[in-house]
């Protein structure tokens, strides 16, 4: 079995990501939690031009559903890299995780750099931007891969030395 040089797991855990999202989702969850209660309980009609009983149940189940969807996916997201000598592996939850297979004789070019996740990708995640495709969950630092097809990406990451230290491992033995 082939040595692993690099191996990281990022996720989304950013306050500044949780926190907002969470209180959307209490205040959106609360609001029509309130409106069955008042509609259907207390038996008084929410709002100017109130939806029948079944509408409000039905669109409020749908909220709770999505909400817990949004919760599930950033929960279970994560960007999974691992650097072998012939070889990079992404997999990148639940988005795709079938491992994607990076041959290094594909890539003309290494290099760990800072980048713009906004203005070069327009965020985190799974983005194509004016600079090639990025895998990316924070920060701003990244491996940036040049292939020999003229493609470029991104993989992002919070391990900056250790990326270093196994792209040189690759470069001596090539």
């Amino acid at each position: 079995m082939e040595k692993i040089l690099f191996d990281e797991e990022q996720r989304f855990d950013q306050l500044w990501i949780k926190v907002p999202l969470y209180v959307l989702a209490v205040g959106n969850v609360g609001l029509f939690l309130y409106a069955i209660s008042r509609q259907l309980i207390m038996g008084q009609p929410w709002g100017d031009n109130p939806m029948p009983d079944t509408v409000l149940i039905i669109v409020s189940c749908m909220t709770i559903a999505i909400w817990a969807g949004v919760f599930v996916l950033f929960e279970k997201s994560r960007l999974i890299t691992k650097i072998y000598a012939k070889e990079i592996r992404l997999r990148f939850p639940p988005f795709f995780s079938k491992e994607k297979t990076i041959p290094v004789e594909t890539i003309e070019k290494m290099e760990v750099r800072k980048y713009n996740p906004i203005w070069e990708f327009g965020g985190w995640g799974i983005r194509h931007g004016i600079k090639g495709k990025a895998y990316n969950v924070k920060g701003n630092i990244g491996l940036q891969l040049y292939f020999k097809n003229g493609k470029r990406l991104l993989i992002g990451t919070q391990k900056q030395e250790q990326v270093k230290w196994a792209i040189r491992k690759i470069e001596e033995s090539i």
